[in-house]
């Protein structure tokens, strides 16, 4: 064995007392955490530290002098030998992982670096082992690769090259066969794709390009083929792995495969695309549906106006008629009777009969108000504002609108949303009046009517609610009904402040027409009433109701100077006979078949200028009687009075001819 001077020369060339190097270095070799063990090449232990004795279990005394082979296991006994020859060609090794045998037996799992060691001639003498436990450091590395091995993705690292150095059963299993590791190169062994289809070079790789750009890249996605030609579609996650030195030494690789994901999301597109095709479908269903019920309601609205008006027709044509004949022949009656008691009884009936025919045109005017059917919408409102009084309530009715033409079916919900709204004012709003404007949006192409009161109001959010009112149900009935032909009902409300609610109708093209030149209102002259010796009068009678007809000529027939002509049960009558028989005066009612009396009445006067037309009807409302001026008749009366007023009504207006 050398002397440590021999071990050590350049200690004592350095200057430094070869006893003071050999106590340093002792102290140093003492104190070591890793075990630090000596050997002859016999393999020989010649020192031992504090800390092979605390790694391994023998103390100092117990291994000194003892061969190495001691603290090898059988199974790795053909160690020592290869190591020795390496160290006798001069060479060191380097953190060589291997297991060893402690004292109890137990193994442990070491990282050993050998080094030999030369005498002062430069002979290898012996060799010094440094080992250090990585039993915790191994466990942990398969801790993580069981970790990995676990993963569903697709793990692998790289050296710097590109060459796969591991890799877990995931990647085998997405690459289809298992890599040679140290060996294949996962930029060039598998053909990879852009996600449009395109080749990718093998320096384009994610893996490629976070070596060269040494930074981590992150869910590039791109597409891999197997060898058997398959496709799949991964993302990559590249991360270069740097030595101690902060050098790139390899990469480590996450491959997701986006098989799975990228399915689900063609099923989830196609589901879509499907839903979209059902709301289409279904959209497209309760549209007709809805077009269907908006037809059927206004089936019902007119299959409903349709009895109403066939209702308020029997009652006018027979009911109010024969009320008005009766009345005609108690007018002549009367005055002849002697008896007063008999006279008093006959005026009596009299006047039951025009209560009787009072409440007639009030109920026919509720079943089907013929103002509506006849003038149209807007003077059916101004009607309605009149009847309304009757209920003690004042209406306003301001039109702004320019004339315009509805549907019967529309016209009809119009009118009665409302007479249902002035009835809620009534009911609920505490008050005497309200307005309604009536207005057409040409631009919009739509019919706005408004009903307004400034009565006691509510709270508009509880009309959804399910304990409604009288009026919130009357207003969400309207409200339906509007929705089913198209419109709307809005309606504003605040408690205290009165109630706003406005109809919109969309109007067809067409339906609105510009405002017409109105023919100058003609004055006519109330002349004396002419004496009975005058000139005869020929009269044309045209009534489409005989009884009428019979108590109207029993009238005009006990007159010397009126001469009945001729009797015309329609309007066509009325102008034919006119033409033909050319009477002074014609006796027109405003209701007739064919042509009505307003229409007869407007032909007859361009015609025949020197013919007098004297207009009767059961009905007396004002519209009524300015229509029939309008169209050229001198005078207007309700039919009950005419055995009262008509034979002074026909002097009055009858011009003598020169």
């Amino acid at each position: 064995m050398p002397s440590p001077e021999d071990a050590f020369p350049s200690c004592s060339e350095a200057g430094f007392p070869v006893d003071f190097m050999l106590a340093h270095l002792a102290a140093i070799v003492e104190c070591s955490d890793d075990a630090i063990i000596s050997k002859d090449l016999n393999g020989i232990i010649t020192s031992w530290n504090r800390g092979a004795q605390h790694l391994f279990g023998y103390t100092a005394f117990e291994m000194v002098g003892q061969p190495v082979q001691r603290l090898i296991p059988a199974d790795r006994s053909n160690e020592e030998p290869r190591i020795l020859e390496r160290l006798s060609r001069g060479e060191r090794i380097d953190h060589y992982e291997t297991v060893r045998k402690r004292k109890d037996g137990t193994l442990i799992e070491i990282s050993l670096s050998v080094s030999p060691i030369k005498d002062r001639g430069g002979r290898i003498v012996g060799a010094s082992k440094i080992a250090r436990a990585i039993s915790e450091l191994k466990q942990g590395e398969r801790n993580l690769a069981n970790l990995v091995e676990a993963l569903p993705a697709a793990v692998y690292t790289t050296d710097a090259e590109g060459r796969i150095t591991r890799c877990n059963q995931a990647a085998v299993d997405l690459w289809g066969c298992p890599p040679t590791l140290g060996v294949t190169r996962w930029t060039g062994s598998w053909r990879q794709y852009w996600t449009d289809g395109r080749l990718m070079p093998s320096e384009e790789s994610p893996l490629a390009r976070s070596l060269t750009l040494n930074r981590p890249v992150r869910g590039l996605e791109l597409i891999i083929e197997r060898s058997d030609g398959t496709r799949h579609p991964v993302a990559s996650h590249p991360t270069p792995l740097r030595d101690a030195y902060g050098a790139v030494v390899g990469g480590v690789d996450i491959l997701v495969d986006l098989t799975e994901q990228k399915r689900a999301e063609r099923d989830m597109q196609n589901s879509a695309v499907e839903l979209e095709r059902r709301i289409a479908e279904r959209t497209a269903e309760l549209l007709l549906s809805k077009e269907r019920l908006r037809a059927l309601a206004s089936d019902l609205t007119l299959t409903e106006q349709r009895e109403r008006r066939h209702l308020a027709t029997e009652l006018h044509d027979y009911l109010a008629q024969l009320v008005v004949a009766s009345r005609i022949r108690l007018a002549q009656v009367i005055p002849t009777i002697q008896d007063a008691s008999a006279s008093a009884a006959l005026s009596k009936i009299d006047g039951m009969l025009d209560q009787a025919l009072t409440y007639t045109r009030s109920l026919v005017a509720e079943l089907s108000p013929h103002i509506l059917y006849q003038f149209g919408l807007s003077q059916s409102l101004v009607w309605l504002g009149e009847q309304m009084k009757q209920h003690g309530l004042e209406v306003a009715v301001k039109t702004m609108a320019p004339s315009f033409t509805l549907p019967d079916d529309q016209a009809v919900l119009l009118f009665q949303s409302v007479r249902e709204l002035l009835f809620n004012v009534i009911k609920h709003a505490k008050v005497d009046r309200a307005a309604i404007t009536v207005n057409v949006d040409e631009d919009r192409r739509e019919l706005w009517i408004c009903v307004e009161d400034e009565g006691a109001g509510f709270d508009v959010t509880e009309l959804g609610l399910t304990k409604n009112t009288r009026c919130k149900f009357g207003l969400l009935s309207i409200r339906e009904r509007m929705e089913l032909l198209g419109g709307e009902c809005e309606v504003s409300s605040l408690q205290g402040s009165g109630t706003v609610a406005i109809l919109r109708l969309p109007i067809a093209t067409g339906s609105v027409q510009p405002p017409f030149a109105r023919t100058p209102e003609v004055t006519h002259t109330l002349p004396p009433p002419m004496e009975a010796s005058s000139r005869n009068i020929t009269i044309l009678l045209v009534d489409d109701h005989a009884m009428v007809r019979q108590g109207l000529r029993s009238i005009l027939d006990a007159y010397d100077n009126l001469t009945v002509v001729g009797e015309g049960a329609d309007g066509q009558d009325a102008v034919i006979m006119a033409r033909s028989l050319h009477p002074d005066v014609v006796i027109m009612d405003v209701n007739l078949p064919l042509i009505d009396g307003i229409e007869a009445t407007r032909i007859l006067t361009q015609e025949h200028q020197s013919i007098t037309v004297i207009g009767i009807s059961v009905r007396n409302d004002p519209q009524v009687h300015d229509a029939m001026t309008a169209a050229g008749a001198v005078a207007f009366l309700p039919k009950e009075s005419a055995a009262d007023q008509l034979y002074e009504t026909i002097l009055r207006h009858f011009s003598v001819q020169a």
